[in-house]
């Protein structure tokens, strides 16, 4: 059984990734896709909160490091006691790896 996490933080990486995800939704979808987009991935990203550890452990670039996907975006993040960190949000396209080592 996993202990429920109490706290979700963002790194500013994440923040900015939210933020662009939203910006490039915006741009190619409209503005009700974008909302509803980012909301759902948001909704995943929360869910960590009680699961946190149910995703596989991601180690390419950062001890610890999971990955989670949500739509056609990958969440990064660490869990520590009981912090849920978020590291970066990109798309599935995406070199990952280089973009973790940023």
């Amino acid at each position: 059984m996993c202990a429920q996490v109490k706290r979700l933080i963002f790194r500013a990486a994440a923040t900015a990734d939210l933020r662009a995800i939203a910006r490039s939704t915006r741009a190619d979808w409209g503005d009700e896709q974008a909302a509803t987009y980012v909301a759902a991935l948001r909704l995943s990203i929360k869910s960590l909160l009680q699961f946190g550890q149910r995703f596989p452990q991601h180690e390419e670039t950062h001890r610890g490091l999971r990955k989670m996907r949500s739509g056609h975006h990958l969440v990064f993040y660490l869990v520590a006691d009981d912090v849920v960190e978020i590291v970066r949000i990109l798309h599935e396209r995406m070199d990952t790896g280089a973009r973790l080592g940023e």
